[in-house]
């Protein structure tokens, strides 16, 4: 007896035709992932920006316009274009002393950083998204004036 042998059409090209059907969607999806990405590393810079500000305001040795120009030195160093920030500075316990040299202890300043979408953007996301601005916003509180005392005698137990 004679086994029938069984013989498969040809398929030449086929991985081919397949990869330019789906390569189009499959770049589309890692562009988009890439994009998502950027999206949240410019967020952390901002938060990270604002919460330096706000750290140097809390310490009433710096003046208003140096905390604002750290939290744009900070952005330009990560890597990000500081063109359009806007970074605002208030003492939310009392507006009078907005310049943290001039603030009290305890007084509390709120720092906020925004930067132009545009700024962080690398493709097409904006397509995707109605994001216009990237935006943070720290609390911090003013120490300034409070004295440090440090002990010269051991703990002995």
């Amino acid at each position: 007896m004679r086994v029938a042998a069984f013989r498969c059409p040809r398929r030449r090209g086929t991985a081919a035709v397949e990869f330019a059907l789906l390569s189009p969607m499959l770049l589309g999806l890692l562009l988009g992932i890439w994009e998502v990405g950027r999206l949240v590393e410019s967020q952390e810079i901002l938060g990270n920006a604002a919460r330096e500000a706000g750290r140097q305001a809390s310490t009433g040795q710096r003046s208003a316009d140096q905390v604002k120009q750290s939290a744009k030195s900070y952005v330009e160093r990560a890597g990000l274009s500081s063109t359009g920030i806007d970074v605002q500075l208030v003492n939310l316990t009392n507006s009078g002393r907005g310049d943290p040299t001039k603030a009290q202890q305890l007084d509390r300043f709120e720092v906020k950083v925004r930067l132009p979408f545009a700024n962080v953007k690398w493709i097409f996301l904006k397509q995707f998204t109605t994001v216009e601005t990237l935006s943070a916003r720290t609390e911090w509180t003013s120490m300034n004036n409070v004295p440090v005392v440090i002990s010269k005698t051991l703990p002995i137990e």
